[in-house]
Formats: structure tokens, C-alpha cells, sequence
């Protein structure tokens, strides 16, 4: 079981939604021995730590990672950055707008870090869930395109 906060840096609540999933799961497993007993949980509570920070000390709303993309931008949003349909679902390729995608599919560390540990365990996790705190949607698989999923009624029983 995997769950992941604070891919975008602005949405503060996300990483301790996280952190307050983790302490629920660990401080109360007696509630849910169901969740605790049989499974392993991996919780990364924030997927963007230089961009979570620059938050914190230099722009309020800074959305993307903090990697140097030259002419006096930087970053990409990491959430946009993955292989999968890279370039499509509403990404630019503008280095300064805040949904660019980055100039290749991984191309920024933190993406790198969750690729190479999720296919290096893909065989454990069972479950994959993205904490965000805009809009108060539950976005399902695949973001990239308008035609429902075929397993579409069993991912939205899930969440």
C-alpha cells in the first residue's frame, strides 16, 4: 500500500494529510487490524521537499520543483512529469508556466526517486493513492484523456 503527499508544493494540508494518515495507521492500528496486520504501508508524505520549502520561505504559492530550467525559471510540475502520456492532459512546455511538464518524461529527481522505487516493489503495492488538496475532486486513472477507464466502477468503489 502506497500513499504520496505534497507532489505540489503550494497545497500544504497535502503532507499532513499524509503524516496524520501515517500516525491514524500506526497510533490506532487496533481500530483496523485489517489495515495493519496484512499489509505493508510505504508513505512518502511529501513527493517535493525544495519546492514544499520554497513555499515556506520565499513564495507562498510556488506549485512545481525547484530544479533550474535556465532563462530565470525553474521546475516543473512534478505530477505532469511522469512517463506515462508524458506531453498530454493539459501540461505545457513552457519552462516558466507552473503546469510544465519538464523537458523529459523524469526528468526531474523526485519523479526519478518514486519511478525507480515503485518498479523496483511493483510486485508489493497494491494500491496507489496521490494525496492533493485542490478542487475536492477524487481524480481517478488515467488524467490524460476523457474516455473512462474499463475497470472505471471498481476504481471508483475504491476511493
Amino acid at each position: 500500500m502506497w500513499f504520496d503527499g505534497g507532489i505540489h508544493a503550494r497545497e500544504w494540508v497535502s503532507p499532513a494529510t499524509a503524516t496524520y494518515m501515517l500516525m491514524e495507521l500506526v497510533e490506532n492500528d487496533a481500530d483496523h487490524p485489517d489495515l495493519t496486520e496484512n499489509l505493508d504501508w510505504y508513505i512518502l508524505p511529501v513527493v517535493n521537499p525544495d519546492g514544499y520549502l520554497y513555499t515556506q520561505t520565499n513564495e507562498r504559492l510556488w506549485r512545481k520543483t525547484r530544479s533550474p530550467n535556465g532563462g530565470g525559471c525553474f521546475g516543473a510540475d512534478a505530477n505532469r512529469n511522469f512517463g506515462f502520456h508524458w506531453g498530454t492532459g493539459g501540461s505545457s512546455d513552457n519552462p516558466c508556466a507552473d503546469t510544465y511538464m519538464g523537458s523529459a518524461p523524469f526528468s526531474e529527481v523526485e519523479t526519478q526517486n518514486v519511478r525507480d522505487w515503485l518498479t523496483k516493489n511493483k510486485d508489493m503495492i497494491k494500491f496507489y493513492n496521490n494525496i492533493h488538496s485542490y478542487s475536492q475532486l477524487v481524480l481517478l486513472p488515467w488524467g490524460w484523456g476523457y474516455d473512462q477507464p474499463d475497470n472505471y466502477d471498481d476504481l471508483y468503489q475504491m476511493a
